[in-house]
């Protein structure tokens, strides 16, 4: 059985004819044929039925094509490592965040001509775990709230990582500068649930997430109305500058590294503390490159304007 055979088969199998498969293969539809046909003698039953309309999969073709395209993905990323095998690599995560991206960008200018490919992947923080725990990543940056520690830590401890903590903050609510309460800065004078937000991820703010307010007595703060749901911050952003929608999510680590400058209020801040910092896994230690970005965030929340 050969790689090219696999190939056509599942190229045929997507697109639903001999024809259009030649075409996206740069072949004859002659030589599908023949190469398909060839496939279906090794294996000793037909993957096709071909009808004048087109060709369907028959019951054990179906079973072949899951096989062939796991197959197929497999062999291209074994393909891709080959050709970066020269190359270093620096595999960050991180929560959605204008900050992070900044001093992605900074690092990235200080050693663009090193012989390294820089990799920054925004994700929640369940994703994130996943990604280091089947080592898609190296590190991720995650913002956490403290009432959460508890859930947080047994995810940690159940995929093998560790989490080290690099500095607190709060919860802050960030208004549009389209509403009508953007200059208010008695969070007292506002109500939550009469606003109505953008938020990075649909389930963000309760308990199946690792963002789950709190009330002043300590209650679960439930019922807000999320309105608008996107994981980039550069649309968040847009959002805040030209509607009434505003949006819940940590306040700065630092202030030098703040271009947006809007409007935020403490969200009971003794209540809604926020944990940020990286995760990594629990027995390996963290590669040059890892270690210097580390270093290099550590450098931007000290870093002091002067």
């Amino acid at each position: 059985m050969e790689l090219r055979q696999l190939r056509y088969f599942v190229v045929c199998a997507d697109v639903k004819s001999f024809s259009s498969a030649a075409e996206i293969l740069y072949t004859t539809q002659p030589n599908v044929s023949k190469t398909i046909r060839s496939l279906e003698s090794e294996l000793g039953f037909p993957l096709f039925v071909r009808q004048r309309t087109g060709i369907q999969l028959t019951a054990k073709g179906h079973y072949v094509y899951e096989y062939a395209s796991r197959a197929l993905s497999d062999i291209d990323q074994m393909s891709s490592l080959l050709k970066e095998n020269t190359m270093e690599e620096l595999l960050i995560s991180s929560n959605p965040s204008s900050w992070m991206a900044a001093c992605f960008a900074q690092f990235y200018n200080i050693y663009a001509k090193e012989n390294v490919r820089f990799q920054l992947y925004s994700a929640n923080v369940a994703d994130i775990i996943s990604r280091l725990s089947n080592y898609r990543d190296e590190i991720g940056f995650v913002y956490v709230m403290k009432s959460q520690n508890t859930a947080f830590q047994y995810a940690l401890d159940k995929n093998q990582l560790i989490f080290i903590p690099l500095e607190t903050t709060h919860a802050i609510l960030y208004l549009g500068e389209k509403h009508p309460q953007y200059e208010e800065c008695d969070p007292n004078q506002i109500d939550l649930h009469d606003i109505e937000l953008v938020q990075n991820y649909t389930h963000e703010l309760n308990q199946s997430n690792y963002w789950n307010l709190k009330d002043d007595t300590g209650a679960d703060l439930a019922g807000l109305h999320v309105k608008v749901v996107t994981n980039s911050d550069c649309v968040i952003e847009q959002l805040l500058s030209t509607t009434k929608l505003a949006n819940i999510s940590s306040g700065y680590v630092t202030s030098s590294v703040d271009e947006r400058n809007y409007h935020g209020i403490p969200v009971c801040a003794k209540e809604n503390q926020v944990m940020f910092g990286y995760i990594k896994r629990k027995e390996c230690d963290l590669s040059v490159w890892a270690e210097r970005y580390v270093e290099h965030v550590k450098a931007q929340i000290k870093r002091v304007d002067k």
